[in-house]
């Protein structure tokens, strides 16, 4: 069953279909909720001279209307009709006619309903941004009221409905610029639409005489033995009649079972609450905890809440739930860290953000979580959007993940949102503030019973003012006391709160590998960094293709800026003028895209390492970001439509739990360990090769490594008499003598310099440069390639092996798997590791897995080419 709460009032949470199943006295089987997803038509109010009530009746013809299903933004709808082609081809977003949009649209929707007897609730999760609501030719909300872009509404329509078929007509409006609501920032540029529209699920919950709403679940474990755990559960009675109500709150986990008598005034709403030391069964033994992947198993429970009237189930709802415990603490230093049942966890994630029109698909959402999984993360930071629907929290607590959950910036600078700007956000009114409350109590109503959420954040690059966040601290006093808060994802300093303990001082654009390790100032490996990382993650051609037309593939020019970010970032520059020094300029789109992903992969790669390296400095990096909202050349791990670039490579590399890695530093190789217990005996293997591939230096180390800590391991020898670019090839191995972490460095004589007195909140210039421009000299290589196809069930495996028997090291080797006809990569796509290389006589095995469905009736083929690869 999925995850559902309600708010107070009017206001009611996310609500998702079930079909309940509930022991009772009288057993049955009731459809308490429903979604209205199909069977919608939209059509712009310009070309409808007619009202609501005439709308919304059954001989309304909505023939000439777009048919759409709901979730759908307009501009979604309007795609899935055809009405605009390659949307994201070069500038084709910017020739959209926006004042179609600055116009009300009309939603429409056909309904029935058996039993008109029942007391029946219309939920809007997500309306943006303001709606006059018509059912059954009678206006039931209007827009004075129904307005917010993160709202979530209730309306009752017992007295609205009737037995068998019921219109609803909805009349949206856009957001004024100077009212906060969704926005991209300078991720990407604004839909034309401005995401107007049914932008979440619309709902009818069902019920009888009575009804819950809010069921919340809490646990306190035992964290020294994990031998218990005690729970607390509530939800909200309600009372739909007149009258006064007996009913019975029952409640039931696997074999335990709970229940209360309560007596309801007529219309009365009331917290029930179970706790442990009233129910005994509420104290857990030996209770199967909510792990992160790395830690444990991500176990969770179902939950069966109802209530009875007369011995009859007048509602029920279930929920999954997981048995944790999450905490914050300061270091001795004033880093925030975090702690899941009491095990410090070091937090590695991205942000998050949902695709441009709000339109990600389920599948598409679990390939994205699926690639967080693959690249060793194990935090997703959400800023601002917070999901189309709640099935993206059900997979991460599925799988393991923690989220760190909060509002965007957006509402923090003038400049996308409409008002004066000062030290704090832009939220400033009464009203705002009130608005803002509103936001935040539905959400964690909705959302508080998934065990991934670990922190709420209520700013990003600023506070809150002292008034919203005294009343931020009374709201969660009331709806989640079992969370920390983060007022700022900035190292700022409130005068209720206090520090805030991380930081967010950049970089943003390129630096080179040896930033994470040197900066002591603003984004280096210390402390927790809430969102930095290298800048541009140039994609492969394919993508690039994708997004720029034919004649302006190169060289690079403003339709590539325009794919870009926006305001500081709408240029790759910064990016290039490094990468032309450190690995000469390229005269053709072809050796560019291939080539960046040389510095994709060691700028991400080092940056998770030097975290760490450093883990007794640090608490937590979070990359901006893990995806893009639109086809784009920054800040992403993987493209719009999940091609990975290097940079996913190196960030699932330097992430590993347990790995050897090199400090570009101190000249040195550690050996670092992420799990709580400790490693013994290793085995640290390394090589250095020269540039002709002839081995120079190699030593080997046994070492144990105590949990969360790195130890140096290695010193390497002074590089000046070596050639220009030299090779580092490093292995770890366990007990058994099984490889459990590789890498392979590619460094040059000459190191990269920072210019530090100029360092600003977008990143570090460089001095001096590395350079890597004799790679162009690497002698040609041919490998030998061998792969096996093999099919189970809906998943493919290709097994690939790779030697090199060659004298000379085959570097950067990109392996690809595409569709037989169109020669187009297959996405989603898992590869134990990819852009590898093969130093002489080396032989890898590498296996890719992907979905049968991603071929699309084609037949896979494996692919690769290399730096000097024939």
């Amino acid at each position: 069953m999925k995850n559902t709460n309600y708010t107070n009032g009017t206001l009611i949470s996310f609500l998702f279909w079930a079909m309940c199943s509930v022991s009772t006295v009288n057993a049955q089987s009731v459809k308490f909720e429903q979604q209205l997803k199909e069977g919608w038509n939209i059509e712009s109010s310009e070309k409808i001279s007619t009202t609501g009530d005439k709308i919304s009746q059954t001989s309304f013809d909505v023939s000439k209307w777009y048919n759409t299903s709901v979730p759908s933004t307009v501009m979604a709808s309007l795609i899935a009709n055809n009405e605009y082609s390659d949307i994201f081809m070069g500038e084709n977003i910017s020739k959209v006619d926006t004042t179609r949009f600055r116009v009300p649209w009309w939603y429409r929707n056909e309904f029935v309903i058996a039993d008109a007897s029942k007391n029946t609730e219309l939920i809007f999760e997500g309306i943006n941004y303001r709606a006059n609501v018509w059912l059954n030719g009678k206006q039931i909300a209007s827009a004075d009221s129904l307005f917010g872009g993160f709202r979530i509404f209730a309306l009752n329509i017992s007295k609205n409905i009737k037995k068998g078929k019921n219109v609803l007509a909805v009349e949206v409006f856009n957001q004024k610029t100077n009212e906060p609501s969704i926005g991209f920032v300078d991720w990407a540029p604004m839909a034309p639409d401005r995401e107007l529209g049914l932008w979440r699920p619309v709902k009818l919950k069902i019920s009888d005489k009575t009804s819950l709403n809010n069921i919340f679940v809490t646990s306190k474990i035992d964290k020294k033995g994990y031998k218990t755990a005690e729970l607390e559960i509530s939800a909200e009675a309600v009372n739909n009649t007149n009258e006064v109500i007996e009913a019975v709150v029952k409640g039931k986990i696997e074999n335990i079972i709970f229940e209360k008598k309560v007596t309801l005034q007529p219309l009365e709403k009331r917290v029930i609450v179970f706790n442990a030391s009233e129910f005994k069964q509420l104290k857990i033994k030996n209770p199967r905890l909510w792990w992160t992947y790395e830690l444990g198993k991500p176990n969770l429970y179902e939950l069966t809440m109802s209530i009875e009237t007369n011995n009859k189930v007048s509602y029920s709802k279930s929920t999954h739930f997981g048995i944790r415990e999450v905490e914050d603490y300061l270091t001795a230093k004033g880093y925030r860290g975090y702690k899941l049942n009491g095990v410090e966890v070091l937090i590695k994630g991205g942000g998050w953000v949902d695709g441009m029109f709000l339109n990600d698909t389920e599948e598409k959402v679990k390939a994205q979580l699926e690639y967080v999984k693959q690249t060793n993360m194990n935090t997703v930071r959400m800023e601002g959007f917070w999901g189309n629907s709640d099935r993206i929290y059900e997979m991460c607590d599925e799988m393991g993940l923690l989220m760190m959950v909060g509002w965007s910036c957006q509402w923090e600078w003038k400049g996308y949102l409409n008002k004066p700007e000062d030290d704090f956000m832009s939220i400033k009114t009464p009203e705002d503030m009130d608005l803002i409350i509103n936001y935040t109590r539905d959400h964690v109503n909705w959302l508080r019973n998934h065990p991934s959420i670990f922190v709420w954040v209520m700013g990003s690059d600023k506070l809150p003012r002292p008034e919203l966040e005294a009343k931020y601290n009374v709201l969660f006093k009331e709806v989640d006391p079992s969370r920390p808060l983060l007022m700022s994802c900035k190292g700022m300093n409130s005068s209720i709160s206090g520090k805030t303990g991380v930081k967010m001082n950049g970089p943003y654009e390129y630096v080179a590998p040896n930033y994470w390790f040197e900066d002591t100032e603003n984004g280096g490996a210390f402390g927790f960094n809430t969102e930095t990382g290298p800048g541009p993650q140039v994609p492969s051609l394919e993508v690039v293709k994708s997004m720029i037309p034919e004649d302006k593939l190169w060289p690079i020019n403003s339709t590539w800026d325009f794919h870009c970010g926006r305001n500081e970032f709408q240029t790759l520059e910064r990016f290039t003028s490094a990468f032309n020094i450190r690995y000469g300029t390229q005269d053709n789109v072809e050796d560019f895209t291939f080539k960046s992903q040389a510095s994709n992969l060691e700028s991400m790669r080092s940056m998770y390492e030097a975290f760490a390296i450093n883990r007794s400095n640090t608490t937590g990096i979070v990359q901006w970001m893990f995806n893009s909202p639109w086809p784009k050349l920054i800040w992403q791990f993987w493209d719009y439509n999940l091609l990975p670039n290097a940079a996913f490579y190196g960030a699932r590399l330097g992430a590993r739990p347990v790995n050897i890695a090199y400090n570009y530093g101190d000249n040195a190789v550690y050996v670092s360990n992420l799990n709580p217990g400790k490693t013994k005996n290793l085995k640290a293997k390394l090589e250095i090769y020269d540039f002709n591939g002839k081995v120079i230096f190699e030593k080997e180390e046994t070492v144990s490594v105590n949990g969360n800590a790195s130890l140096k391991t290695i010193d390497l020898p002074d590089n000046t008499a070596y050639s220009r670019i030299y090779f580092l090839k490093m292995n770890l191995l366990d007990e058994k003598g099984k490889s459990i972490a590789d890498n392979f460095y590619w460094l040059s004589t000459k190191k990269d310099v920072f210019d530090f007195k100029k360092s600003d909140w977008i990143h570090t210039p460089l001095m001096e440069h590395a350079d890597f421009t004799d790679l162009d000299k690497l002698p040609k290589v041919k490998i030998e390639a061998q792969n096996t196809i093999k099919k189970e069930n809906d998943k493919y495996e290709v097994t690939v092996k790779l030697k090199n028997p060659s004298s000379s090291v085959a570097f950067l080797i990109e392996l690809n798997i595409v569709g037989d006809v169109s020669g187009k990569s297959i996405v989603p796509v898992l590869w134990d590791d990819n852009y590898i290389s093969l130093v002489p006589k080396e032989s890898r095995t590498i296996k890719v897995t992907f979905p049968a469905s991603a071929l699309k009736g084609e037949k896979p083929v494996f692919r690769y080419k290399g730096w000097n690869v024939d």
